[in-house]
């Protein structure tokens, strides 16, 4: 069996229907546990930049 999810596509056709559901399914699980952790980062860029904003907001009025 093919080690890791970056097989090509030749070699997943001549796999077998079990192994091949078991690619499919790690790939998912694998996308999954990616998209949580891309999820994360976003929050915390998006805490960051509304900091950053605020702060070039305030300093441009303080400045006037």
């Amino acid at each position: 069996m093919v080690n890791g999810l970056d097989i090509t596509e030749e070699q997943f056709l001549k796999m077998r229907s079990k192994d091949r559901d078991l690619i499919i399914f790690r790939n998912v699980i694998y996308n999954r546990k990616r998209l949580k952790d891309y999820s994360l980062n976003k929050k915390i860029q998006y805490v960051w930049l509304s900091i950053i904003t605020v702060f070039v907001g305030i300093k441009k009025f303080i400045e006037i």
